[in-house]
């Protein structure tokens, strides 16, 4: 008598299921307690299932960081589609970040250790500068968007203001972590938002 055939899981699926329960192991015990051994044993699959997923424990942070990066890219995707001035749309991008680390600081404390981890591990180095290298590439998008949307240049150079913007982030967000002030995390976000929406050169000024 044979057992029971495990069911068919599509692979992108299995693969989704894959970085719920390594974010599931990070909360819970920390970035560097993620193995590829313990990702089975969270989602009950044989460890094997795990490597015919990612391959290797660097292909899984990848995955996790791409996780993060596609909400993070709806989030201002979304902020862009509302329309408005430039203030209004920075605004609703940097405070609608603020309120997704508010609502799942798990997940920003593990993403956190996970890209300082980078700078540890050799494995993990390249991906946590790929990560890296796109966010700052999906807020220099944004800054082109608003600026084309408005017809403006921007003052300065404007991958030095994407930079900014996301070490400025990174920062609060530290900060957060450490002081709970939500009312503060979400004032310093709108005051990034105003002074960079006065970093927009109009169309024809000066001219």
């Amino acid at each position: 008598m044979t057992g029971a055939r495990r069911p068919h899981v599509p692979v992108a699926q299995r693969r989704a299921q894959l970085v719920a329960a390594a974010m599931r192991v990070m909360q819970r015990e920390g970035a560097w307690a993620l193995t590829t051994r313990a990702v089975a044993k969270e989602a009950g699959v044989p460890l094997g299932a795990v490597h015919y997923a990612f391959g290797s424990k660097t292909e899984l942070v990848r995955a996790v960081f791409q996780d993060d990066r596609e909400r993070s890219t709806a989030l201002l995707r979304r902020a862009v589609e509302a329309g408005g001035t430039p203030e209004e749309v920075l605004t609703r991008a940097l405070v609608g970040y603020v309120d997704t680390v508010v609502a799942d600081p798990g997940a920003e404390i593990v993403l956190q250790e996970l890209t300082m981890m980078g700078g540890r591990d050799d494995d993990l180095r390249v991906a946590a500068r790929e990560s890296t290298e796109q966010y700052r590439g999906d807020v220099l998008d944004l800054l082109h968007r608003v600026a084309g949307a408005h017809g403006g240049t921007w003052s300065g150079d404007v991958e030095v203001l994407a930079e900014s913007v996301l070490g400025l982030l990174f920062g609060l967000s530290v900060n957060w972590l450490c002081t709970g002030d939500d009312e503060l995390f979400r004032r310093c976000a709108a005051a990034a938002a105003r002074d960079l929406a006065a970093r927009l050169i109009p169309a024809g000024a000066g001219s």
